[in-house]
């Protein structure tokens, strides 16, 4: 069997993997990013978890066949350099990553924005698996993507293509940090989910999300778990987050006609009481022969998409 290294990187964390070509991770280690102290640092911290990766897999080198990585910022997935900063990451804009990894680790590298690569597991590895054409939404922090069509990663004329928490559902909404107004990522991402249930707590509803910390310690974790346990005004909130990513989707299904919606991110936690609202828009907006085939499911990999996609695009990209 082939075996590849695979990175995570992370704003917080660096996770390293040797994954086996059938999607088995035989081992794994992490080491805390420390993005603030440069570019020159993180590379010595994804070094250091790949080597102990290795150490503890008992591989041989020779065994691997190449590195691959997904990082934050938008990549050149074909020369492996990046095109913008990574989110806390300074200095990163303009470094060639694979040709400094393939220096510091000796095995060809594959370079991919974190999102496609997440996007990636899922299809090969996950939820999406046998799919023809898919297309992964990552709600967290904020909302990302990863588009496939026909078995290929769309990257665009300049690799910004998967930007999902960019596109408006309100040309008069709220201004967004891109310059753009009523994106969907100001709407149904974690921070907007919680800030939603933060506004009907302050101002009196009737909610268990009001007992379950302060009104400036709300997460979107605790909405979710709120409107598991039968809490309306929680159920209500993803409801609408939900309605609004589905008015999105419905817009790229009539594009794309995808056979597979995966949701993944940890906002995607929330189970049905997000997704059914998004299969219901879509398929009350979406054109009815775009959606014979559909599936909206959630993300099968968990946290381990990430290195599981690394691992994939080295396998697809490695002939033999």
């Amino acid at each position: 069997m082939r075996f590849a290294l695979a990175i995570d990187l992370g704003g917080t964390k660096v996770a390293a993997a040797i994954v086996g070509e059938d999607g088995t991770i035989v081992a794994h280690a992490t080491r805390p990013t420390e993005a603030q102290k440069g570019g020159d640092w993180v590379l010595n911290r994804i070094k250091e978890a790949a080597l102990e990766a290795l150490e503890t897999s008992k591989i041989h080198p020779t065994r691997l066949v190449g590195v691959g990585m997904g990082t934050p910022g938008v990549v050149d997935a074909e020369k492996g350099i990046m095109l913008s900063e990574a989110v806390n990451i300074p200095g990163w804009k303009g470094r060639n990553l694979k040709a400094e990894l393939e220096r510091v680790l000796g095995i060809p590298a594959f370079i991919e924005n974190d999102a496609n690569a997440a996007g990636l597991g899922e299809f090969v590895f996950g939820a999406g698996k046998g799919a023809k054409s898919l297309v992964f939404v990552a709600i967290g922090t904020g909302i990302g993507g990863a588009v496939i069509i026909n078995g290929e990663l769309i990257h665009g004329a300049s690799f910004a293509a998967g930007e999902l928490g960019h596109i408006s559902v309100d040309p008069n909404g709220l201004k967004c940090g891109c310059g753009n107004h009523g994106c969907i990522e100001l709407y149904a991402s974690g921070p907007a989910i919680a800030q939603k249930a933060r506004e009907f707590v302050l101002a009196g509803v009737n909610t268990k999300l009001a007992s379950m910390c302060s009104p400036e310690e709300l997460t979107a974790e605790h909405v979710a778990k709120a409107a598991q346990e039968g809490d309306f005004l929680a159920q209500s909130v993803l409801a609408e987050a939900g309605r609004l990513l589905g008015v999105v989707l419905a817009g790229i299904v009539n594009l794309l006609s995808p056979d597979c919606i995966v949701i993944g991110g940890g906002v995607a936690q929330a189970g049905d009481w997000l997704l059914e609202p998004i299969r219901w828009e879509v398929k009350r907006r979406a054109l009815p022969d775009a959606t014979k085939a559909l599936q909206i499911v959630p993300a099968a990999l968990g946290t381990n998409a990430g290195v599981l996609g690394a691992a994939a695009l080295v396998f697809r990209s490695v002939q033999g």
